[in-house]
């Protein structure tokens, strides 16, 4: 069942047309008719029958979704900048995961600037995702921190994944459940001994995602498939 987002309030039984745009990808790309989508409107659900009448594409609601499609667990992904087609998936599939926040951040040893990145690329990527897995919160994308400022983002647990760890470092799943979970992804190139030093002064720990060094990409998806699979 194909999902739209919309601004327009949504009651049971009340006729809307459909953004010109949402339009075009249902009645133009999925050829849709008289067919049972599934509309958000200010973080509700709704089910509505959409068709065209008179060249507009039109949705008529039909009843309310109580399914959230949420998780539990508040999860804010704190993402080090790394190369953009690379960072595009993780916001991506982090979408996909249940993460609420996602706060993308500058370290030394990123070879992505910050000036350079375009956040509103960046929020399409999210509200096509959760348009494909149905979610009815997109995830908040802050603009870009410096590492100090990733102290404003901190949940009941915070978490830093740090290769060098140790064999005596915790797993992630020691610290949950929990409510609310801020997890650290460094850059391709890792953190510097100063930033680790500098987040555990800050009050994240660091946790080990294993044995093996992951790419930023993988340990960013796995931390967050690891807190969701956990949390509910």
């Amino acid at each position: 069942m194909q999902q739209y987002y919309v601004e327009e309030p949504l009651e049971e039984g009340k006729i809307i047309q459909l953004p010109k745009d949402k339009a075009h990808h249902a009645f133009r790309v999925l050829k849709l008719h008289h067919e049972t989508v599934r509309l958000v409107s200010h973080g509700t659900g709704w089910f509505a029958e959409v068709y065209q009448e008179g060249g507009n594409g039109m949705a008529r609601i039909l009843s309310m979704d109580p399914d959230l499609n949420e998780l539990h667990t508040d999860i804010t992904l704190c993402m080090a900048l790394i190369r953009r087609e690379k960072f595009e998936l993780v916001l991506q599939k982090a979408a996909e995961l249940g993460v609420k926040r996602i706060i993308p951040f500058e370290s030394s040893r990123c070879v992505v600037k910050a000036r350079n990145e375009k956040t509103a690329r960046w929020n399409a990527i999210l509200l096509e995702a959760c348009e494909q897995c149905k979610r009815t919160l997109i995830p908040e994308c802050t603009a870009p921190a410096a590492l100090y400022e990733l102290s404003s983002f901190k949940s009941t647990v915070n978490l830093c994944a740090y290769e060098n760890a140790g064999s005596q470092a915790s797993w992630i799943h020691e610290s949950l459940p929990a409510d609310s979970v801020t997890i650290v992804i460094g850059p391709e190139g890792g953190f510097s001994n100063e930033e680790v030093q500098l987040l555990r002064e800050s009050g994240f720990s660091s946790v080990t995602l294993g044995s093996r060094i992951l790419r930023a990409e993988t340990a960013a998806i796995y931390a967050c498939s690891v807190i969701g699979e956990i949390s509910g």
